[in-house]
Protein backbone atom coordinates (compact mmCIF):
# COMPACT_ATOMS: atom_id res chain seq x y z
CA UNK A 1 0.00 0.00 0.00
CA UNK A 2 1.45 3.43 -0.90
CA UNK A 3 2.39 5.85 1.84
CA UNK A 4 -0.54 8.31 1.93
CA UNK A 5 1.56 10.96 3.65
CA UNK A 6 4.72 10.83 1.54
CA UNK A 7 3.47 10.38 -2.01
CA UNK A 8 2.65 13.84 -3.43
CA UNK A 9 0.28 12.26 -5.95
CA UNK A 10 -1.90 11.14 -3.04
CA UNK A 11 -2.13 14.49 -1.28
CA UNK A 12 -5.72 15.65 -1.57
CA UNK A 13 -5.85 19.35 -2.40
CA UNK A 14 -8.28 21.55 -4.31
CA UNK A 15 -8.43 25.13 -5.51
CA UNK A 16 -11.49 27.35 -5.72
CA UNK A 17 -11.71 30.85 -7.14
CA UNK A 18 -14.27 33.61 -7.24
CA UNK A 19 -16.36 34.26 -10.35
CA UNK A 20 -14.03 36.99 -11.56
CA UNK A 21 -10.98 34.78 -11.11
CA UNK A 22 -9.24 37.43 -9.03
CA UNK A 23 -9.21 35.43 -5.78
CA UNK A 24 -8.11 31.79 -5.43
CA UNK A 25 -7.69 29.56 -2.37
CA UNK A 26 -6.02 26.14 -2.32
CA UNK A 27 -6.66 23.83 0.65
CA UNK A 28 -5.91 20.31 1.80
CA UNK A 29 -8.65 17.91 2.83
CA UNK A 30 -7.95 18.95 6.42
CA UNK A 31 -8.76 22.60 5.67
CA UNK A 32 -5.16 23.81 5.66
CA UNK A 33 -4.76 26.74 3.29
CA UNK A 34 -1.67 26.08 1.18
CA UNK A 35 -2.05 28.93 -1.30
CA UNK A 36 -3.96 32.19 -1.30
CA UNK A 37 -3.85 34.57 -4.24
CA UNK A 38 -5.79 37.74 -4.84
CA UNK A 39 -5.48 40.87 -6.88
CA UNK A 40 -5.22 44.37 -5.44
CA UNK A 41 -8.63 45.17 -6.92
CA UNK A 42 -10.21 42.82 -4.37
CA UNK A 43 -9.37 45.35 -1.65
CA UNK A 44 -11.93 47.72 -3.16
CA UNK A 45 -14.80 45.63 -1.77
CA UNK A 46 -13.64 46.15 1.81
CA UNK A 47 -11.86 43.94 4.32
CA UNK A 48 -15.02 42.23 5.59
CA UNK A 49 -16.17 41.25 2.09
CA UNK A 50 -12.70 40.02 1.19
CA UNK A 51 -12.46 37.96 4.40
CA UNK A 52 -15.93 36.48 3.87
CA UNK A 53 -15.04 35.45 0.32
CA UNK A 54 -11.77 33.89 1.49
CA UNK A 55 -13.66 31.88 4.13
CA UNK A 56 -16.25 30.75 1.56
CA UNK A 57 -13.57 29.68 -0.92
CA UNK A 58 -11.67 27.91 1.87
CA UNK A 59 -14.79 25.91 2.76
CA UNK A 60 -15.38 25.12 -0.91
CA UNK A 61 -11.78 24.02 -1.51
CA UNK A 62 -11.76 21.88 1.63
CA UNK A 63 -14.98 20.16 0.54
CA UNK A 64 -13.55 19.41 -2.90
CA UNK A 65 -10.28 18.15 -1.39
CA UNK A 66 -12.21 15.88 0.98
CA UNK A 67 -14.10 14.49 -2.03
CA UNK A 68 -10.76 13.95 -3.76
CA UNK A 69 -9.47 12.12 -0.64
CA UNK A 70 -12.52 9.85 -0.83
CA UNK A 71 -11.73 9.07 -4.49
CA UNK A 72 -8.08 8.29 -3.65
CA UNK A 73 -9.02 5.96 -0.81
CA UNK A 74 -11.77 4.30 -2.85
CA UNK A 75 -9.27 3.65 -5.64
CA UNK A 76 -7.02 2.01 -3.06
CA UNK A 77 -9.85 -0.34 -2.14
CA UNK A 78 -11.45 1.15 0.97
CA UNK A 79 -15.11 0.22 1.28
CA UNK A 80 -17.80 2.91 1.08
CA UNK A 81 -18.89 2.17 4.64
CA UNK A 82 -15.39 3.06 5.89
CA UNK A 83 -15.26 6.19 3.76
CA UNK A 84 -18.59 7.22 5.23
CA UNK A 85 -17.31 6.57 8.76
CA UNK A 86 -14.32 8.81 7.98
CA UNK A 87 -16.81 11.55 7.16
CA UNK A 88 -15.62 11.93 3.58
CA UNK A 89 -18.39 13.33 1.38
CA UNK A 90 -19.97 11.36 -1.44
CA UNK A 91 -21.00 12.96 -4.74
CA UNK A 92 -24.52 13.82 -3.57
CA UNK A 93 -23.21 15.54 -0.45
CA UNK A 94 -20.63 17.46 -2.46
CA UNK A 95 -23.28 18.64 -4.94
CA UNK A 96 -25.60 19.81 -2.16
CA UNK A 97 -22.82 21.60 -0.28
CA UNK A 98 -21.50 23.29 -3.42
CA UNK A 99 -24.99 24.52 -4.19
CA UNK A 100 -25.24 25.95 -0.66
CA UNK A 101 -21.78 27.54 -0.76
CA UNK A 102 -22.21 29.00 -4.24
CA UNK A 103 -25.71 30.40 -3.64
CA UNK A 104 -25.80 34.14 -3.19
CA UNK A 105 -26.59 35.18 0.37
CA UNK A 106 -30.23 36.18 0.76
CA UNK A 107 -29.26 39.26 2.75
CA UNK A 108 -26.46 40.33 0.40
CA UNK A 109 -27.32 43.65 -1.12
CA UNK A 110 -26.16 44.26 -4.67
CA UNK A 111 -22.99 46.32 -4.87
CA UNK A 112 -23.36 49.78 -6.29
CA UNK A 113 -20.32 51.28 -7.88
CA UNK A 114 -22.01 54.51 -8.97
CA UNK A 115 -23.70 56.78 -6.48
CA UNK A 116 -26.85 58.61 -7.55
CA UNK A 117 -26.69 62.39 -7.48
Amino acid sequence: MPDLFEDPALVAMATSSNAAGTLAVTCTDQGLVTDLRFEVSDYAHGAAALAAEIVRLTQRSTLLARARRREILADLGLADVLLDRLGLPDRATVAAELERLDAPAADAAPHRWVQAL
